[in-house]
C-alpha cells in the first residue's frame, strides 16, 4: 500500500508540474484577452460622449472672425458646393495642387503650427529674400521696366504651361478651406513651378491670406510677380476671373471647357497699378463687361498691354485694339469670330529707329520723306472728298452676319466646286460688298468670304484686289492686312494651279510689304512672304528677278538672326549712351546688315573705329543739295573702303552706300571725266546683286518697276502711286 501511495503521489506531482508549465506558456495570451476586455469596457479610450463631442467639433459652424477675414480677402462669389483643392502644407503629398491625394487630405485638415512662432526670433530661410532687400539701386527707365515686366510675364506663362502639362488643367483662381472660404491665390499654388517649393510648403491653405502664418510670408513675393514700377508686395499680374472668363466662379479650367480653344483665349493680364493686389490675396480681375476690362489695362506699357494666351504664349495687346476685341479674346465660350491670329503681336519690344531723342540726325530720312508724302496725299484726298474709312465691326456683329451670309449664299457656296466657280463667286461677293457701305458688317463678312475663296482658288491677283477693297473701306492697318492674307497663300496648291503662276502683280505687292517689314524690323515675317512670292515667279535661269527674290529671302533670314544678337548691343547703348563699343556694334548692324544708313551712321560716329567714325562724320555732313564734287569724293571713300574689306558682307554695303552718293552727284555734274567715272561706278553697282535687304529691295524695285517711296501709302488704294504695267502679268 505504501508503494501504491508513493506511485500515486508521483503521478499527481508530475501532473501538477505539467499544468503549471502549460499555464506559464499561455500567460501572454491570457493577459492580452484580459486587456482587450478592459478596453471594450471603456477604460483607456474615448467615451461615447467624447466621440460625440469630437464629431460636433468637426461639424462646427465657421468662426465669425475667420469668416470676416476671408470675406475681406475675396469679393468674388463662388459656388458653396466647391471643395478646397489645395492641401494643407503639412499634409501635402504632391507639389501639384488639386490632385486626388491632395483633395482627400484637404477635405480633412489637421491643426497646423506656425512656421515662425511669435515666441521665436528665428527667421525662416527661403531661396529668395524679402522684397525690401531686392530694391533696385538706381531708378529704372521705361525701357528697363518694360524689359523686367516682359521677363516676368514670360516666366509666369512658362509656369502656367508646366502646371497644365502636369495636371491637364490650369490652377483655380483661389483655394478654399474645409469651410468653403477663400484662403490663398493661384499665385501661391504656382510657387513649385517657379522653383519656390520651400516657400510653398510654409503656407497654411486652411487659413486666409492675411492670417498668420500666411500674413508673414507676404514679404517673400517672387520676382515673377513683382511690379517693376513699385517693387512692393502687390502684383499687377491677374487672371481674368469675371463670370464670362475661364477662371470665373473659381471653375477648374480644362482644355475641353475652353470652347474657343486655349490658343484663342487670354488667361493672364498685366493690369494697371490701381488694380494691383497683394500677391497672396485670392483676388483677380473681376471684369464682366468690355468697359470694365478696358479700364483695368493699357496704362503701364507704352504701346499696349502684356497678356498670355491660355496656350502659354505671351502676347502684346496693342493700343489700337478695341475694348470689344480684347473682351471677346478673353471670353471662353464658343461663338466669337475673333481668333488669336487676328490680334496677336509678339511681346518683344520693337526697336525704335530714333535712338537719341535729342538728335535730329537720328531720325530716319526715309520716314521724313514718307511723312511729307503722306501730308501731300492727305491734302489731295481732302480735295477730292474721298469717303472716310469705316471702323471694323464688332466681333459679335461679324459672327451674326456670317451666319446670315452662309444662309444667303448657301446654294452658291455648295455649287462652287472648281477653281473657276470659286473665282466667280468671290468677284460677285466683292461687288456686293462694294455696294453695301450702309451695311458695314455685311460688307466686311462678304469681303472676308471673297478673300477665303481667292485663297482656295490660289488666285493671287484676285486676293490682292480683295485686300485692297478691305483696306479702302475699313480702318485696318494696310501692312498687317496684307501680311495676314499673303501668309495664307498655299505655295503647294499654287504648284498644281499652273494658271496662278508667274504673277508679277503679286510679286510687286510682296516687295512693297517686305520693304515695310524691313523698316519695322519684321525680318522673319518678311522672309516668309518673300518665300511665297518666289513660288509665283518664272524659274528661267536668265531671269534675274526670281534669283534676287530668293536671295532677298536668305538675306532676311540672316538679318533676323543677327538682329537678335544686335538687340543686346542696343540694350547696352540705351543704358550707357556714351559706350562707344555698344554704339558702334549696333550702328554696324544697322548700316551693313539692315541697310538703314540714316539711323546707323550717327552710331558709327560715336564708335571707337577711327576709319568708320571719320567717314560717318563726313557722310552726315553732306545732303542731297551739297556740292556734287564733295558727294563724289565721299562716294569714292566708301568705294575704296569696300575694296579693302575682306568680307562681302561689308564690301557690298560699302559699294551700295557709294552708289547712293554717286547717284546724288551724277545729274548735277557737268560733262567731264568725273561724270564718266561716276556713271561707270553706278553701272558697276547696278550690275551686282545687293548685299543687304534694303539694297536688294531697291534692285528688285528697279527691275520690276515698283516705287518704294512711301511704301505704306502704296498699300492704300487711294494713295497709291501707279506703277507702269502694274496690272500686267507675265
Amino acid at each position: 500500500m505504501d508503494a501504491s501511495c508513493s506511485g500515486t503521489g508521483r503521478i499527481i506531482v508530475n501532473t501538477l508540474i505539467i499544468a503549471f508549465r502549460s499555464l506559464y506558456n499561455s500567460l501572454p495570451a491570457l493577459l492580452a484577452i484580459v486587456f482587450a476586455c478592459v478596453g471594450l469596457s471603456g477604460c483607456g479610450g474615448p467615451s461615447q460622449e467624447e466621440m460625440m463631442m469630437r464629431a460636433a467639433q468637426r461639424r462646427r459652424p465657421p468662426d465669425p472672425a475667420e469668416t470676416a477675414q476671408a470675406d475681406e480677402a475675396s469679393k468674388e462669389p463662388t459656388k458653396a458646393s466647391q471643395a478646397a483643392e489645395e492641401p494643407n502644407n503639412r499634409q501635402k503629398q504632391s507639389p501639384v495642387p488639386g490632385n486626388s491625394a491632395s483633395d482627400n487630405i484637404a477635405s480633412n485638415p489637421i491643426p497646423q503650427t506656425d512656421p515662425t512662432p511669435a515666441n521665436s526670433d528665428k527667421k525662416p530661410v527661403f531661396s529668395i529674400s524679402v522684397i525690401d532687400e531686392r530694391q533696385p539701386t538706381t531708378t529704372l527707365d521705361q525701357t528697363e521696366r518694360r524689359k523686367i515686366a516682359q521677363k516676368n510675364i514670360e516666366t509666369l506663362a512658362t509656369a502656367l504651361l508646366q502646371h497644365f502639362a502636369d495636371t491637364k488643367r490650369l490652377p483655380q483662381s483661389h483655394t478654399r478651406n474645409s469651410n468653403n472660404l477663400p484662403t490663398l491665390s493661384w499665385r501661391v499654388a504656382l510657387l513649385p513651378y517657379l522653383g519656390l517649393e520651400d516657400l510653398h510648403q510654409q503656407f497654411d491653405f486652411s487659413k486666409p491670406w492675411n492670417v498668420e502664418p500666411n500674413k508673414s510670408l507676404l514679404k517673400y513675393i517672387p520676382d515673377a510677380y513683382v511690379s517693376p514700377e513699385r517693387f512692393d508686395t502687390n502684383t499687377n499680374f491677374l487672371l481674368p476671373a469675371g463670370k464670362y472668363f475661364i477662371f470665373g466662379e473659381n471653375r477648374v479650367p480644362r482644355e475641353k471647357t475652353v470652347e474657343d480653344g486655349m490658343g484663342n483665349t487670354i488667361m493672364l493680364f498685366e493690369v494697371n497699378d490701381e488694380y494691383a493686389v497683394p500677391w497672396t490675396k485670392p483676388s483677380d480681375l473681376n471684369a464682366t463687361t468690355s468697359k470694365e476690362l478696358d479700364a483695368a489695362i493699357g496704362e503701364l506699357r507704352e504701346n499696349g498691354t502684356f497678356a498670355v494666351w491660355a496656350s502659354g504664349l505671351p502676347v502684346l495687346l496693342t493700343s489700337n485694339l478695341t475694348s470689344e476685341q480684347i473682351f471677346q479674346a478673353t471670353t471662353h465660350e464658343k461663338g466669337e469670330a475673333l481668333r488669336a491670329g487676328d490680334i496677336h503681336r509678339d511681346i518683344a519690344e520693337p526697336v525704335l529707329l530714333k535712338l537719341d531723342p535729342e538728335s535730329d540726325q537720328m531720325a530716319d530720312a526715309q520716314t521724313k520723306t514718307e511723312n511729307a508724302s503722306n501730308r501731300t496725299q492727305d491734302a489731295k484726298i481732302a480735295r477730292e472728298n474721298i469717303p472716310a474709312r469705316l471702323p471694323v465691326p464688332k466681333a459679335t456683329d461679324i459672327a451674326e452676319a456670317q451666319d446670315k451670309l452662309r444662309r444667303i449664299y448657301a446654294e452658291k457656296l455648295r455649287a462652287a466646286g472648281d477653281r473657276a466657280d470659286k473665282i466667280k463667286l468671290a468677284r460677285t461677293m466683292l461687288s456686293d460688298a462694294a455696294k453695301s457701305r450702309l451695311d458695314p458688317t455685311g460688307a466686311y463678312v462678304m469681303q472676308t468670304a471673297a478673300l477665303r475663296l481667292a485663297l482656295e482658288a490660289v488666285d493671287v491677283d484676285l486676293l490682292i484686289s480683295a485686300i485692297d477693297a478691305r483696306v479702302a473701306l475699313f480702318e485696318v492697318d494696310p501692312y498687317e492686312e496684307n501680311v495676314r492674307w499673303i501668309e495664307q497663300v498655299s505655295a503647294a496648291r499654287a504648284k498644281r494651279e499652273t494658271t496662278a503662276m508667274r504673277n508679277t502683280r503679286f510679286s510687286k505687292r510682296v516687295l512693297i510689304v517686305t520693304r515695310i517689314g524691313i523698316i519695322e524690323n519684321h525680318f522673319a515675317q518678311a522672309a516668309k512672304i518673300t518665300g511665297i512670292a518666289y513660288q509665283f515667279t518664272s524659274k528661267k535661269k536668265e531671269d534675274a528677278i526670281p534669283r534676287l527674290i530668293n536671295k532677298l529671302k536668305s538675306s532676311l533670314t540672316s538679318t533676323e538672326s543677327k538682329f537678335e544678337d544686335a538687340l543686346a548691343d542696343l540694350d547696352t547703348y540705351r543704358k550707357y549712351p556714351d559706350d562707344p563699343n555698344a554704339a558702334e556694334a549696333f550702328g554696324m548692324f544697322l548700316c551693313f546688315t539692315k541697310g538703314d544708313w540714316p539711323t546707323g551712321l550717327p552710331l558709327l560716329q560715336k564708335g571707337n573705329n577711327d576709319v568708320l567714325r571719320d567717314i560717318a562724320t563726313k557722310d552726315l555732313a553732306l545732303t542731297s543739295a551739297s556740292d556734287p564734287r564733295a558727294q563724289t569724293a565721299l562716294a569714292d571713300i566708301w568705294w575704296d573702303l569696300g575694296e579693302r574689306a575682306k568680307s562681302a558682307s561689308y564690301r557690298e554695303p560699302c559699294r551700295q552706300r557709294a552708289a547712293y552718293w554717286y547717284q546724288q552727284a551724277y545729274e548735277r555734274l557737268p560733262d567731264s571725266l568725273d561724270r564718266i567715272h561716276v556713271k561707270s561706278r553706278i553701272e558697276e553697282t547696278e550690275a551686282q546683286e545687293g548685299g543687304n535687304p534694303v539694297a536688294l529691295c531697291s534692285q528688285l524695285a528697279r527691275g520690276m518697276r515698283v516705287s518704294l517711296a512711301n511704301p505704306r501709302g502704296q498699300l492704300i488704294p487711294n494713295l497709291r502711286v501707279a506703277d507702269k504695267d502694274d496690272d500686267d502679268d507675265d
